[in-house]
């Protein structure tokens, strides 16, 4: 009887040790938040999880509401170096559909990011509305240092020299008619990468694909004034 007495505490307490081992509601539910807080949540609600595929769209009309994912494309890159890009990189990243170490100017990123979204008016130089070349005018004043780049469009194709689409390079600029069935420039971009360029359109300042239909049947051509 006594051994029946000393064996009853101990098995108690074995049972009782095993519900340590199991992780309660609460630590699962903390393990999830983490899991949650590693994302990357950047400028206009772009979201960020490195290490994931890019399933954005890379092309963009006015501020951006959507989500997406993006991964480095260096070889070489570790976990720990992504952290050496900007999120403006990382956005711009998106957007443009490019690999993020192909972003390297700041000072475009910036201005950029500084007119995103800004509404079209023809004639308008300032944040509350501005037409394309103008957008251009000032892009190329302050990330370039082009202070002599003619108003308007078609004095900007005039003045530039002309090169081929393979030649094409950041700060280049893109023309298109857009003026009825006229040939004629009436609308300029400035050439980023990956077939991307941005530019003030009636939508607002974005990025749109030169391999869009409206934009592919309407190309001019393309200069360089650098």
């Amino acid at each position: 009887m006594m051994k029946n007495l000393l064996i009853f505490p101990i098995v108690i307490l074995l049972l009782a040790s095993c519900s340590t081992t199991k992780p309660t509601a609460s630590q699962r539910t903390d393990t999830r938040r983490t899991n949650s807080e590693s994302q990357l949540t950047f400028i206009n609600n772009i979201s960020v999880t490195p290490g994931e595929s890019n399933t954005g769209s890379g092309t963009s009309s006015g501020k951006n509401d959507y989500k997406a994912d993006y991964t480095v494309s260096d070889k070489n890159s570790s976990n720990g170096s992504i952290e050496k890009y900007s999120s403006l990189q990382f956005k711009y990243a998106i957007l443009t559909n490019a690999p993020v170490e192909q972003l390297r100017d700041e000072k475009l990123l910036n201005f950029m990011d500084e007119w995103y979204g800004t509404k079209y008016r023809y004639g308008g130089t300032t944040k509350s509305g501005i037409d394309c070349s103008a957008f251009v005018s000032m892009l190329m004043s302050s990330v370039y240092g082009i202070t002599n780049l003619p108003r308007m469009a078609r004095d900007q194709y005039d003045d530039s020299r002309h090169i081929g689409l393979d030649e094409l390079q950041q700060g280049d600029l893109v023309f298109f008619h857009t003026v009825a069935k006229k040939k004629a420039v009436s609308h300029v971009g400035v050439y980023l990468c990956n077939n991307k360029f941005v530019h003030a359109s009636v939508s607002g300042v974005m990025i749109s694909d030169m391999n869009e239909g409206y934009y592919a049947q309407h190309y001019v051509g393309a200069g360089r004034v650098r």
